[in-house]
C-alpha cells in the first residue's frame, strides 16, 4: 500500500472514532500536495463513483485525475479528483441534494468519501458551502453529509440547511457560520459546535470561538443628477447635499427631489442609488472581513443596489433581508404593503424571519404583508440591443434597454460606461440571454459576456443621446419664392416646407394677397393668404407635392387691387436623399391608444422596423401606417439598418 493510502486510511478511521464520541486526537492531515489520486476507471468515468458535478467556473481552473492535470470542464467529479483554481478564478460544485460548494481564487481541494458521507479535503483557499432547505426546482436528491477536512482539523456540516465559509491559510483556518450550525474538531481533539453569527479559528493547538463583530463603515452621499437633500437625525431641517458630498451618521435621512442621490460605502465598490422622489433612513452600515451589512429604512421610491464582487453583502430593510455572495445589481421599490425586488444580474437570497427564498438573476420578487414572496420572470425591455459595436440610440425619456446575446445558460455579464470597464454599471450572473440596464440620457454603455469557464462569449457597445432629427431644421426652413417668369422648384424631405411668396413693394399698397392654384385647376385656389408686407408666408405642409400656379396682388387701403396679379410657376418635389431617419409621428410624449400612427421617411438604402416588425416603405422610402406600442410606459422603437453602418435606434416614449 502506498504511503498516501496508508495515511488516508488512518485519517478516515480516526474521523469515524471521533464521530462516535472517542477523544483520541486526530493524526496530522495528509499533505495536500503532491497528490496522486487513484486512476479513474471506465466505470467511474461512466458515473458509478460520481460524488458531485462541476457546475460552473471562471478563470483558470484545473482538474487532477489519475495523476494527470488538465483544464477543467463542466461535468462529473469522481472520488480522488483534485480541483485547483488560479488567480482571479472561481468554481461552483453541485451535489445531489442541491448543496453547493463555491471555491474562490488560488484554492485546492480533493474529493473523497468515508462512512459518514463526502469528504472535501481543502489544503488552501476559501470555500463557501450552502445547503438549501429545498433543492433548486423542488427536486431533492439523497441528502449529502459533508465534511471539510483541512490541515488543522475538520468541520462537519451535516444535511440540514446551512451556509458556511471556510478560509484555509498557512497557520490556521477560519470557519464562519452564516446560517445553521456546524461541528468543528481540531487536530488535538477539541470539539466545539458553532452556530449562526459565530466564527471559529482552528489552529494545531486548538479552537477559538467568537461572535462576528461588524465595524462601522462611513457612508457618503452625493447628488448624482438633479437635487439631493439630507437631514441629520433628530432635525426637522433638510439641507442640499454639498458638491463634495456629505458624511452620514446612523439615523440620518436622504431624499432625491430631482435626479438621483448616490450613497458610497467607504472601502467597498458597493453603491446605493436613490431614485427621484425616493427617501430613506440610513440606520447603519458595518463590515467584518469581506462581509458588508447595510441597515436601511426605505420610506418611498426606488433604490438601486450595486453589490460588490468578492464580498458578502447583506442589505436589511424592515421585514426583509437581502443576501448576496458576490456581484449583483438589484432594484428595490417601496410599495404600500411591502417591496418589489428586481434582480437585473446576480443571485440573492430573500430572508423574512426564518423563511429563506432564492431570487435568481432576471427575476422579480413581490413581498407583501406576511404572505410568501411571489417570484416571476422579468420581461425584456422593448429596446433590445444585440452585442455589436457602434450602435446608436436616440431618445429623450427611455428608462431602460436590454443588452442581448445569442447563447442561453449561465454567463457572467459586466457593463460599464467606459471602454476600460473602470466605471462599472452592472456585473453579475445572468441566464436568460439578456440583462436590462438603465438607459443613460447621454453617454455610452460597454458590455462583455463571459462563459462560466472565463472565455468571452461576446461584447458590444452603444452610444446614447437626444434625438438628432432634421425635422426641426425642416420646420424652420422657409423657402422664398420670388415673383417672375422663371419656374421655382423646391425639393423637400419629410413634409413640404413653409414658403414665403415675395414681390416688389407697390406704392400705396396696404396689404398683399397670394392665391395658389394647382396646375390645370384654376377654378378654385388651394390656398389664399394676406399680409401687410410684400412677403406673404404660407405655413409648412399646406401645399402637397406637385405643380402649382400662384399670383400676388397688392391691395389698397379699401381692399381694391392696385394691379393685376401675374401667374407664376411653382413645383414641389419630394427628395428622398435624407441622410438619416426622419420621424414626423408619433411625437414624443403624445398619448397612446391601442394603435399608434407612424409617419416619416428613411434614407434610400435603409431597412426599417418598428417595435421589432419590418416596416414597408413606398418608392420614395416614405411610410405612413399604424402600429401597436410596446412596454410600459408605451414606446415606439424605430430600428434603421444600412449596409456597412451600425444600427440606429430612434425611440419615442408616449403617455
Amino acid at each position: 500500500m502506498s504511503s498516501f493510502r496508508f495515511l488516508l486510511a488512518s485519517a478516515l478511521c480516526l474521523l469515524l472514532a471521533t464521530a462516535c464520541g472517542e477523544e483520541e486526537p486526530l493524526p496530522p492531515a495528509p499533505a495536500p500536495t503532491p497528490v496522486t489520486p487513484a486512476p479513474a476507471t471506465a466505470a467511474e468515468d461512466a458515473g458509478v463513483a460520481e460524488l458531485a458535478r462541476l457546475a460552473s467556473m471562471s478563470g483558470e481552473v484545473w482538474l487532477e485525475r489519475g495523476g494527470k492535470q488538465s483544464p477543467a470542464t463542466q461535468g462529473p467529479l469522481l472520488r480522488g479528483d483534485a480541483l485547483e483554481t488560479g488567480a482571479d478564478a472561481s468554481a461552483r460544485v453541485l451535489f445531489a441534494d442541491g448543496r453547493t460548494v463555491e471555491v474562490g481564487a488560488q484554492a485546492r481541494f480533493i474529493l473523497d468519501e468515508d462512512s459518514t458521507g463526502v469528504v472535501v479535503m481543502v489544503s488552501r483557499g476559501i470555500v463557501l458551502s450552502r445547503v438549501p432547505a429545498v433543492a433548486a426546482g423542488g427536486k431533492a436528491g439523497p441528502r449529502v453529509h459533508l465534511t471539510l477536512l483541512t490541515p488543522f482539523g475538520l468541520t462537519r456540516l451535516g444535511a440540514e440547511e446551512s451556509e458556511v465559509r471556510l478560509d484555509v491559510g498557512q497557520d490556521e483556518s477560519h470557519v464562519e457560520v452564516r446560517l445553521g450550525s456546524v461541528e468543528v474538531v481540531a487536530k488535538n481533539g477539541q470539539t466545539v459546535r458553532a452556530t449562526q453569527g459565530q466564527e471559529v479559528s482552528v489552529k494545531a493547538e486548538g479552537v477559538t470561538t467568537r461572535v462576528l463583530e461588524l465595524a462601522p463603515v462611513q457612508v457618503t452621499v452625493h447628488a448624482g443628477t438633479g437635487r439631493a437633500e439630507w437631514r441629520q437625525k433628530g432635525s426637522a431641517r433638510w439641507r442640499a447635499v454639498d458638491r463634495k458630498g456629505e458624511a452620514l451618521g446612523a439615523g440620518d435621512s436622504v431624499r432625491a427631489r430631482q435626479g438621483t442621490a448616490l450613497l458610497n460605502l467607504e472601502g467597498s465598490e458597493s453603491t446605493l442609488a436613490l431614485g427621484q422622489g425616493g427617501e430613506l433612513v440610513v440606520e447603519g452600515v458595518a463590515r467584518s472581513g469581506m462581509t458588508d451589512e447595510a441597515r436601511l429604512d426605505l420610506l418611498g421610491g426606488e433604490l438601486g443596489l450595486t453589490l460588490a464582487p468578492g464580498h458578502v453583502s447583506r442589505v436589511v430593510f424592515p421585514g426583509l433581508l437581502l443576501e448576496s455572495n458576490g456581484a449583483a445589481r438589484l432594484d428595490v421599490r417601496r410599495t404600500g404593503d411591502g417591496f418589489t425586488v428586481d434582480s437585473r444580474a446576480g443571485d440573492v437570497t430573500l430572508v423574512r424571519g426564518e423563511a429563506r427564498a432564492p431570487l435568481r438573476a432576471g427575476e422579480r420578487a413581490t413581498v407583501a404583508g406576511e404572505a410568501a414572496a411571489r417570484v416571476e420572470s422579468l420581461a425584456r425591455a422593448p429596446v433590445a440591443l444585440a452585442s455589436l459595436e457602434g450602435q446608436q440610440v436616440f431618445h429623450r425619456r427611455l428608462s431602460e434597454v436590454a443588452l442581448t446575446w445569442d447563447e442561453e445558460g449561465e454567463v457572467r455579464v459586466e457593463v460599464a460606461s467606459d471602454s476600460d470597464f473602470k466605471r462599472p454599471v452592472l456585473s453579475g450572473v445572468a441566464r436568460r440571454g439578456f440583462v436590462n440596464v438603465k438607459a443613460p440620457a447621454k453617454g455610452s454603455l460597454y458590455w462583455r459576456v463571459r462563459r462560466p469557464d472565463g472565455s468571452e462569449l461576446t461584447h458590444g457597445h452603444a452610444s446614447f443621446g437626444p434625438e438628432r432629427s432634421p425635422k426641426g431644421q425642416l420646420d424652420r426652413l422657409r423657402n422664398r419664392v420670388p415673383e417672375g417668369p422663371e419656374k421655382t422648384t423646391i425639393f423637400f424631405q419629410d413634409k413640404p416646407p413653409a414658403i414665403t411668396f415675395t414681390c416688389q413693394a407697390e406704392t400705396g399698397a396696404a396689404s398683399y394677397k397670394v392665391a395658389v392654384y394647382r396646375s390645370g385647376a384654376l377654378g378654385q385656389p388651394v390656398a389664399e393668404r394676406s399680409a401687410a408686407s410684400s412677403h406673404v408666408p404660407l405655413e409648412a405642409g399646406l401645399l402637397k407635392e406637385g405643380s402649382f400656379l400662384w399670383s400676388i396682388t397688392p391691395l389698397g387701403p379699401k381692399g381694391q387691387p392696385l394691379r393685376g396679379g401675374r401667374m407664376n410657376k411653382l413645383e414641389l418635389v419630394f427628395d428622398n436623399s435624407v441622410p438619416t431617419l426622419v420621424v414626423s409621428a408619433p411625437r414624443e410624449g403624445q398619448r397612446a391608444g391601442a394603435r399608434v400612427r407612424v409617419i416619416g421617411v428613411a434614407p434610400v438604402d435603409a431597412r426599417l422596423s418598428v417595435n421589432g416588425k419590418p416596416l414597408a416603405l413606398d418608392s420614395k422610402h416614405r411610410f405612413d401606417t399604424w402600429v401597436a406600442s410596446a412596454g410600459q410606459p408605451p414606446v415606439v422603437v424605430f430600428k434603421m439598418s444600412r449596409p456597412g453602418a451600425p444600427d440606429v435606434y430612434t425611440v419615442r416614449t408616449l403617455k
